[in-house]
């Protein structure tokens, strides 16, 4: 059984009570995001090559929407093509069609398509199998689940089409570049590359989508050397900037189809915080996420839940599994999807959701992206994601078809963001999508790409400028040096996370998370109860690369103590209204750490103090800061303004929530930092500075629309100041001052930052 569009979603929170998956005194927002039917352009595009237009017929797809029409137009007139739709609306097609166009029309030829995830690389395999089948037309995965002697033999005999990953366009396709120049009958894979296609394009952002970047241009380069220049195509489903994003990615000039809002299935939205209490909420909100699955299952629905770690996961996937039984449901429908499993059990387990064999699975963000079934009809989501694209990501997954409803289902953790977005669900469901952003021309980064490039450039030439782009250019001219023959630099370069830049959660041998050398440092010291997605943990000791934890009795919390001095190194770009200045620019950052109180939160009492002074210096760190002259109104509301801005953000720029870090202070001039955690800058700081007073200005209508009177966690505590107590932040203050600044924005600035001093306007 399927939910049908006429699905009752007061029936399913009536089996969700009955399941005690939902209690009368839960807190509970609900919404509805309605249907929206796609156009259906006439025919497919008269230039396509006829055995594409015949292998389309046949398999039953005769004509296109008309937003994928419109984009394999594009694409067949020659251009570079970055299409943005929504989850669903055939973006697989559309780069399918245009790509398998390109290997009928040039026999000999290949094609490379990037994923980010091998959950994804799968099913879009399987996506077009069917499609390439009556064309004649090969296609294989090249990833680290792919066997040597496959490996070995793609090489030699390289197939129509390769999946790939970032790590492996990295380590093989350029760190052994020479292998694919080894190939049969003259079919060199690179050197007759015609197509690419870079699928979930928004997954590159930040510091992954600034190595991302990096790593594209010493590709597009290579290629050129060698005599290759093939044809581009990038999707997304959630980016306000694709086209932007795209040439900032790429370094090439792309053409735009837009397609937003073309279609989409009514979507009944339930947002909940539990009624718990805090030292029990991880085990019963655990339960509650248990019941509404097998409520799911009871009402013959196919869902997937998605879990905040693989330890929620297992725990609850086990727990389901014996209470299936127990209700007379088949335990057999539901299964366990995580990336530790191997690559033969994640594709048995993906064919048998497309089946229908399996109706609930039990996820982490593996199956984020990449999973298309028709017949999904719902998400439950057991925390919320590290951001908000993540979120829509997931929701994504739920009404696979336009002609369908679905539900999301969402349970608050015991964390203050989480329960900021049940009060906050409008906001949540209005929100624009983000403007992705990347650094090219982070040294920092371009130095760990520097060593890959000189290896496989020897030297770069002046012509190269414009594949490299002229920061990483100008960087491989003047510093450039040279590689020992034999050695390969391309294994040491992490791209997703870099060198010593995160630290490995450690429960036993399971890895639970990462955190940031920062977050470390602030909140897993040694001897600290650390919260992580709804668990608390006792922080045991440190090693090189990981923090080792130990269960920790959840009543029991630990207070650390700081001081932190903050100096502007350098100053980018600014602005002066009057008497407030607001900057973009970087920091170095000293705190210190003086100890800890171990508090029982059931008393009240302090246990014991405790901790080993430490120190954490950071230089290079990329922020946005207001400053404004010591006086009562900056003093009293400074502390809320950077909550606001912090709160408004997530709402305005893509951040992940462990990305960045706010802090304002008030001794010789009242400021508020919002600053990134990675060196060098990872571009989010220089968006925000573009947009701070959008950015306020959300925050602050969080705030006001929220009915407490002087702050509380759903407009106010997400954030954390590490130098104030939020009993002493002032929301009616902060709001005073935030219109403040709002009104001498509106006047326009009277001073601008150039060549080192603020000039008059």
């Amino acid at each position: 059984m399927s939910m049908s569009s006429f699905f009752n979603i007061n029936d399913f929170e009536a089996r969700l009570t009955e399941f005690d998956a939902l209690r009368p005194a839960d807190r509970i927002e609900r919404n509805v995001l309605d249907r929206i039917q796609p156009a259906h352009a006439d025919e497919w595009p008269s230039q396509l090559h006829p055995h594409v237009r015949r292998a389309l017929v046949s398999v039953g797809i005769a004509q296109p929407y008309q937003h994928q029409a419109d984009a394999i137009t594009k694409a067949l007139s020659g251009a570079d093509v970055v299409m943005e739709s929504p989850t669903a609306s055939g973006k697989t097609l559309a780069f399918s069609v245009p790509m398998l166009h390109a290997l009928k029309e040039s026999p000999g030829s290949h094609a490379m398509m990037i994923y980010p995830m091998k959950a994804l690389a799968f099913d879009q395999r399987e996506q077009i199998r069917q499609l390439c089948k009556p064309l004649g037309i090969e296609s294989w995965p090249y990833d680290g689940d792919t066997g040597d002697e496959e490996k070995r033999a793609m090489r030699q005999w390289p197939p129509h089409i390769l999946l790939t990953n970032p790590e492996y366009l990295n380590m093989s396709f350029l760190g052994q570049r020479e292998a694919w120049d080894k190939t049969q009958g003259g079919h060199k894979f690179l050197l007759n590359l015609r197509y690419v296609v870079i699928d979930e394009m928004h997954i590159y952002r930040g510091f992954f989508g600034s190595n991302m970047a990096l790593l594209l241009r010493r590709f597009f380069r290579h290629l050129n050397r060698i005599g290759a220049n093939p044809q581009v195509f990038l999707s997304t489903a959630t980016c306000a900037n694709p086209q932007e994003h795209a040439k900032s990615l790429t370094g090439r000039d792309v053409e735009l189809v837009s397609a937003r809002d073309v279609l989409r299935p009514k979507r009944h939205f339930l947002f909940v915080d539990p009624e718990l209490p805090d030292f029990r909420h991880y085990d019963i909100l655990r339960l509650r996420v248990q019941n509404s699955a097998l409520a799911a299952l009871a009402e013959g629905l196919q869902v997937l839940v998605f879990c905040p770690t693989k330890r929620f996961l297992e725990a609850a996937f086990s727990a389901s599994k014996r209470a299936a039984t127990d209700r007379g449901l088949n335990p057999d429908q539901l299964s366990a999807f995580h990336a530790d499993l191997t690559a033969e059990r994640r594709q048995k387990i993906q064919e048998k959701i497309k089946s229908g064999d399996i109706r609930v699975v039990f996820t982490t963000n593996a199956l984020e992206i990449g999973l298309d079934v028709g017949g999904l009809d719902g998400v439950i989501l057991a925390g919320f994601p590290s951001n908000i694209m993540s979120a829509w990501q997931q929701i994504g997954r739920a009404g696979r078809g336009w002609d369908k409803d679905a539900f999301v289902l969402f349970y608050a953790m015991n964390d203050p963001i989480d329960r900021f977005f049940v009060g906050n669900l409008p906001a949540f469901l209005r929100k624009p999508f983000d403007e992705l952003v990347v650094d090219a021309g982070n040294e920092e980064l371009i130095h760990k790409h520097l060593p890959a490039l000189m290896e496989e450039a020897g030297s770069v030439q002046p012509q190269e400028e414009r594949f490299l782009g002229t920061p990483f250019y100008d960087v491989a001219r003047h510093t450039g040096g040279t590689i020992p023959p034999g050695y390969k630099p391309q294994p040491y370069l992490n791209l997703r996370g870099g060198v010593g830049q995160s630290f490995a959660l450690k429960r036993g041998n399971e890895e639970l998370g990462q955190v940031s050398a920062m977050r470390r440092f602030r909140e897993a010291y040694i001897g600290a109860v650390l919260p992580f997605f709804g668990q608390r943990y006792h922080v045991r000791s440190h090693e090189e690369q990981a923090v080792v934890l130990e269960e920790s009795e959840q009543h029991l919390r630990t207070d650390p103590k700081f001081y932190t001095v903050i100096n502007k190194s350098e100053f980018l770009d600014g602005y002066s209204y009057g008497d407030i200045s607001v900057y973009h620019g970087s920091l170095s950052i000293v705190m210190n750490f003086t100890g800890y109180s171990l508090i029982d939160e059931s008393s009240g009492a302090v246990i014991r103090e405790g901790g080993d002074a430490d120190a954490l210096f950071l230089n290079k760190l990329h922020s946005l800061w207001i400053d404004l002259p010591q006086n009562s109104r900056a003093m009293n509301g400074i502390g809320a303004v950077e909550h606001m801005i912090r709160v408004g953000a997530m709402f305005v720029i893509p951040a992940d929530r462990f990305d960045t870090s706010t802090y304002s202070k008030t001794a010789s001039e009242s400021s508020a930092f919002w600053y990134e955690n990675y060196p060098g800058g990872i571009g989010v700081a220089k968006k925000l500075f573009s947009v701070w007073n959008v950015a306020l200005e959300k925050g602050m209508e969080v705030a006001a629309n929220c009915g407490c009177q002087t702050g509380c966690q759903n407009c106010i505590e997400p954030a954390k100041s590490w130098d104030m107590s939020n009993a002493n932040i002032n929301k009616v203050k902060g709001l005073e001052l935030g219109s403040e600044l709002l009104a001498a924005f509106q006047k326009g600035p009277d001073r601008k930052f150039q060549n080192g001093l603020m000039v008059p306007v």
